[in-house]
């Protein structure tokens, strides 16, 4: 039986800073790497097309704060039901960003409208200076999905045929505990063994798999509360023992309630944990089995193979922002280059969707992707007509003159 190379390469943490114990996420990296080599590409674009770089660095950070926020607003809007209406507190939940979760397209559209808004109010050329951002907007877009990768979001359908031959020789796997591992076992498109399976009384709601943050949590972390709570109460016992003032014995019980709480709210997510910890021990079937033995467990057993959509993704970006910038090196009329990115980029997304399994077709048969993208390509269409229909270069398109250094104003005197 022959199958595509299983290549690891799931990290959703890059590292973790020294001394501050704070771990740098794949995903936030990238989008940053991204950012700040999008934005000096298309500041070095200006310079060379005598535009103005400090626009285009505020304009940066104007499409940065627009597009987070417009990606996490589409996110939460499209997975409302089924991700945030059941928290205890939506609100909080669709503003903790660290959650994840953000649509390009919710980022691509509200960065264009607080772009051109900005440009507008600066009273310069909006199609001379779009010209210049969008080839940086699709770089940026390539270490984006790269993000994706490393972070195990995005995933490709499986690349396996019924009779168990490979399709494509580059499939790759993500690990026990990923989305793609997880949407697979749902779809009963792949098993796991018992242990790994947290099944509820009552049968509602249905079984799920066993968090790998469970499984992988330091067993200091996983009684830290508990202990923390035991050495409150020793230290509340001495303290009533040496006559400690009552305002310090209150205070102290106050923490010990609160301690308290949190470890039953703890409790109540490792309850999964010790559950599976009564299954007998597969080496030893005369004891449960251990935490370590469930890590040992999981760490055996990995996704089907999947399309690596995120690397279509990246070549398709880097692609299209060598294209934009071909474009804009020979174009004659201002504003060709971002119409040809917003007409040729939803045709490449409808069909890198059909790659992806993990958009639902709840849009009249569609991925909500997939029918933005073609609201998208029919504005970019009408967008094209406009564009020569108007002037060849724009009105406001005047060349940018850097104002004279405070030394050469000197000298001027």
């Amino acid at each position: 039986m022959a199958h595509p190379t299983q290549t690891d390469c799931m990290y959703p943490e890059l590292f973790t800073i020294p001394f501050l114990d704070m771990p740098v996420k794949s995903y936030g990296a990238m989008l940053t790497l991204g950012f700040l080599t999008g934005v000096w590409l298309c500041m070095r674009r200006a310079e060379h097309v005598k535009a103005d770089p400090d626009i285009v660095l505020n304009v940066g950070f104007v499409s940065l704060l627009c597009g987070v926020g417009g990606g996490r607003l589409f996110f939460v809007i499209h997975y409302w039901e089924t991700s945030f209406a059941t928290q205890e507190n939506p609100l909080l939940a669709a503003l903790n960003m660290t959650s994840g979760g953000l649509e390009y397209y919710g980022g691509l559209i509200c960065a264009a409208i607080g772009t051109v808004t900005y440009l507008a109010l600066k009273r310069v050329s909006v199609r001379m200076y779009l010209d210049i951002l969008f080839p940086g907007a699709a770089w940026g877009l390539a270490f984006g999905r790269i993000g994706c990768l490393l972070n195990g979001c995005c995933w490709g359908g499986i690349c396996v045929a019924p009779n168990g031959q490979a399709t494509v020789p580059w499939g790759i796997t993500f690990p026990y505990g990923s989305p793609a591992e997880v949407r697979q076992w749902e779809n009963r498109q792949t098993t796991l063994p018992a242990e790994l399976i947290v099944s509820v009384p009552g049968g509602t709601p249905q079984p799920y798999l066993l968090p790998r943050t469970l499984i992988d949590m330091p067993p200091e972390e996983r009684a830290g509360t508990l202990a923390e709570a035991r050495q409150l109460e020793r230290d509340i016992k001495e303290a009533k023992a040496l006559g400690v003032e009552e305002k310090k014995i209150v205070a102290m019980e106050k923490e010990l309630e609160e301690t308290a709480r949190k470890y039953k709210r703890e409790a109540g997510r490792l309850g999964a944990l010790v559950k599976q910890t009564r299954f007998p021990s597969r080496n030893d079937t005369e004891r449960p089995i251990t935490v370590s033995e469930l890590g040992d467990l999981a760490h055996q057993h990995r996704s089907v193979p999947v399309h690596p959509a995120q690397v279509y993704a990246v070549i398709n970006a880097f692609l299209l922002s060598w294209l934009l910038l071909e474009i804009a090196n020979h174009r004659k009329r201002h504003g060709v280059v971002f119409g040809t990115m917003i007409m040729i980029y939803p045709i490449t997304r409808i069909l890198l969707e059909y790659v992806r399994v993990d958009n639902p077709h709840d849009s009249a048969g569609l991925t909500i992707s997939q029918a933005v993208s073609v609201a998208m390509f029919l504005f970019g269409v009408a967008y094209m007509i406009y564009i020569y229909k108007s002037p060849v270069r724009s009105p406001k398109a005047v060349p940018f003159v850097p104002p004279p250094l405070e030394s050469d104003d000197a000298e001027a005197t």
